[in-house]
């Protein structure tokens, strides 16, 4: 079952990308956000069996490394990237919900966090 939630967020890594590249900004993070949530709860299904019921990437990324033990992965900048995407869940859905319209540097910011997230959940999968 795990794999049908890798697939979706694999190609939720690509939508953000491409929408990125076409200008739209809060689709590329709300992608973003979407493919490290789907990432993050893949692995979790995939240990534990079951899918926890959170669109939290803080607390699923803290679940995640607890259950393969690589806490050293946990750097402040990942932390730092598991929040910033964690912000976009509300942000980017709701039109009314961001006091500014996304900009370049916004997705730019979703799009490197998406990847380094994304990064250390290989590295942690390689070595496990």
């Amino acid at each position: 079952m795990y794999e049908k939630w890798l697939e979706k967020a694999r190609r939720y890594m690509d939508l953000a990308r491409k929408m990125y590249s076409e200008g739209y900004y809060s689709e590329a993070c709300f992608f973003s956000q979407q493919a490290i949530e789907f990432l993050l709860k893949a692995y979790i299904i995939k240990y534990t069996g079951s899918r926890p019921y959170t669109h939290n990437i803080i607390m699923l990324l803290t679940m995640y490394i607890d259950l393969v033990g690589k806490e050293s992965l946990l750097t402040s900048n990942v932390k730092e990237c598991a929040k910033y995407l964690a912000e976009q869940y509300a942000q980017s859905r709701y039109p009314d919900a961001r006091l500014t319209e996304y900009d370049v540097d916004d997705a730019e910011k979703c799009i490197r966090c998406m990847e380094e997230v994304s990064m250390i959940v290989g590295e942690a999968e390689k070595s496990t």
